[in-house]
């Protein structure tokens, strides 16, 4: 349908008006432009200079500087503070004698004899071998006994195969004829005179393998010289046997032997340092060894299992006292202060008997041996005493404290902090640095 229009209708265009202002009383809303700002003027704003005052960047870092050097200032002096105390180095007499000499060791000394005890160490092992059958073997048990003579200050002669018994009943004789010294006299106090003799038992058997212990001479009983003249062992006797062993071929015996001895040897060496006795010295080249084979026994079809005991011994020494003998022996001008050698294995050891090193040097009243060498003769000072005597000290009367001490050659100290004049109040903070080789 078509749609039809009247003429109110239609109504002509109108052209907008611009009102050049509003009513009164109307508000006003007003926008702010902002400036448009060109390339130009924006390249000129990024190239322009900002002006910083000097003055100012100039006083921040020297009080910055200021506040670096008081914080490290005041950290040293925190640290000095902390760290005070004082360092004595002190310089000791020494001297270092070219050794060459032969000397006497004695067991029990006189005078000032060097003396020593031994230090005992021993090893077992066992080795297999080819057997060649069984033997019957009877042996005798054989020992050492030390014969003391406490009956008279004359010697007294034992005719050989005098007899010994032990605290068991078991009867033993001495190989050779021996001549028991005197006892002597130490003040009030009876020493006796001693001897060794080596003796075997009566009969065979294991049994006679006695532990060490007191002999008594059967031939003095109910007279004074049962008590008074007397055996002592130290050792357990060996090789008493009676019965079967395993035979071996010499020839093969005796290198299993060899290389299982070297082996034992070789490990009682390496323990001897571990395990010497503190307070004692020792030379390596001082070891003497001895050998002992034990009864073989079974290990299968044609095979026996041999054993071996190796047992070292070695003189040991006092170290004050074998310093003091070595200074005594080579430095003329020593009197009998405390000395001390820095380090004992520069010395080499030499027997003056070359079968010394294959006996059982327990069984010797002494011996005599070489020494060759450079040793450092240090002479001894008491180093807490010395600090006792530095404490609240003045720095400056170190030599007067020094004079109280001869072995030491000269010193010189350090406190701290700096300016400090006087050395600890604790003697803990004092401490002693020894320079041998100036």
């Amino acid at each position: 349908m078509t749609q039809k229009w009247n003429l109110q209708d239609i109504r002509p265009a109108q052209t907008r008006k611009r009102h050049e202002g509003n009513p009164p009383g109307t508000p006003v809303l007003q926008a702010t432009r902002r400036p448009i700002i060109t390339e130009q003027e924006d390249a000129e704003e990024t190239m322009s200079i900002h002006i910083v005052d000097g003055n100012k960047k100039q006083n921040r870092s020297l009080v910055i500087a200021i506040a670096i050097f008081l914080i490290v200032a005041g950290g040293g002096l925190f640290a000095s503070y902390l760290l005070g105390g004082a360092e004595v180095t002190v310089y000791p007499r020494h001297e270092e004698p070219n050794l060459n000499a032969q000397f006497e060791a004695k067991k029990i000394p006189q005078g000032k004899e060097l003396t020593y005890e031994i230090m005992t160490l021993d090893a077992e092992g066992e080795k297999q071998v080819k057997a060649a059958g069984e033997e019957q073997i009877t042996t005798q048990a054989k020992g050492t006994l030390f014969i003391y003579n406490e009956q008279q200050k004359e010697p007294i002669r034992l005719v050989t195969n005098t007899r010994f018994e032990s605290a068991d009943g078991k009867i033993f004789k001495i190989k050779d004829s021996a001549v028991v010294p005197g006892y002597t006299l130490d003040g009030t106090k009876k020493v006796p005179g001693v001897t060794t003799a080596e003796v075997y038992a009566d009969q065979p058997g294991e049994a006679y393998n006695v532990a060490p212990g007191k002999f008594t001479i059967p031939g003095f009983k109910d007279s004074p010289e049962y008590t008074t003249i007397y055996g002592q062992s130290t050792k357990t006797f060996v090789e008493g046997f009676n019965g079967k062993k395993f035979k071996i071929e010499d020839s093969e015996l005796q290198t299993a032997q060899q290389a299982l001895q070297t082996e034992l040897r070789n490990s009682l060496l390496e323990r001897i340092f571990a395990e010497k006795p503190a307070g004692f010295v020792l030379l390596k080249d001082a070891v003497a060894f001895t050998y002992e084979s034990l009864p073989s026994v079974a290990y299968g079809e044609n095979l026996a299992t041999i054993k071996e005991k190796v047992t070292l011994r070695i003189p040991v020494f006092k170290e004050d006292d074998f310093a003091k003998f070595i200074a005594r022996q080579t430095v003329t001008t020593y009197e009998e202060e405390p000395v001390r050698i820095l380090d004992s294995s520069v010395l080499t050891f030499l027997y003056t008997n070359s079968t010394t090193s294959a006996t059982d040097i327990s069984l010797l009243s002494g011996f005599s041996f070489t020494i060759t060498g450079k040793p450092q003769i240090i002479w001894k000072y008491d180093s807490e005493k010395l600090k006792s005597q530095l404490v609240n000290a003045p720095k400056s009367s170190i030599n007067t404290v020094l004079g109280e001490f001869k072995a030491i050659k000269k010193a010189n100290a350090v406190i701290r902090p700096f300016w400090k004049t006087k050395f600890p109040t604790d003697m803990n903070e004092i401490k002693i640095i020894e320079v041998i080789n100036e």
